[in-house]
Order: C-alpha cells, then sequence, then structure tokens
C-alpha cells in the first residue's frame, strides 16, 4: 500500500490542463490537474467525469448553465454532457474518470 499525498501533488503539477494520473481504480483513474483560464468546449459521449477541487476556485459550464466549485466541492459532469472548466486563477483539481477517457472529449 503506498500513502498519496495530494498537497505535495499540487505542488509538482505546475502546467495547466496537463493531467497527472495518481491511481487506477478497476478501470478509472484517479488524476490531479491545474486548471487556469478556459478550456475548450467539448463532450464525453461515453464518460462521466468527477471534478473535485482541491485548491482555489473553478466553474463548470454547460449549455443549461454554469456551476461555481470551491476547495473541497465536487461536481459530476454525465456523459453527453457538452461542458468546459475554468478558472479565473489558478486552480488544481482531481478528476476521476474511466482510464480511456480522452482529455480534450469528443469535440473540441
Amino acid at each position: 500500500m503506498t500513502k498519496i499525498s495530494l498537497k505535495n501533488l499540487i505542488k509538482e503539477v505546475h502546467e495547466p490542463w496537463q493531467p497527472r494520473d495518481v491511481a487506477y481504480i478497476n478501470e478509472s483513474a484517479v488524476r490531479i490537474a491545474k486548471i487556469e483560464g478556459a478550456y475548450n468546449w467539448h463532450t464525453h459521449q461515453n464518460e462521466d467525469e468527477f471534478f473535485l477541487v482541491l485548491k482555489g476556485k473553478i466553474f463548470i459550464d454547460t449549455e443549461e448553465g454554469s456551476v461555481e466549485l470551491k476547495e473541497h466541492e465536487a461536481s459530476l459532469v454525465r456523459r453527453g454532457t457538452r461542458h468546459r472548466s475554468r478558472a479565473e486563477k489558478p486552480a488544481w483539481i482531481m478528476l476521476i474518470e474511466p482510464i480511456k477517457t480522452k482529455t480534450k472529449g469528443e469535440e473540441a
């Protein structure tokens, strides 16, 4: 069994939009990413995507509206939902999604 320090991982992830795989649970990946600015609108047709804010504040925009997530808050983006994440200032998140999930989704 290996201990994982999320606090230390945040310090190691410097480049925005470059998720780092931390662990694999069955067919899912736990990833840490830095968010800064706005990502492209995209959709994952076959995978759900779970966002947990570790540090900072982010927004997840969908065609139905936006949700603001602060530290220790989370949201689930259901498969087939067109979305993008964004942060006005640097923020770090944990993503839980199937290993096969394409970061950029099916449409850029």
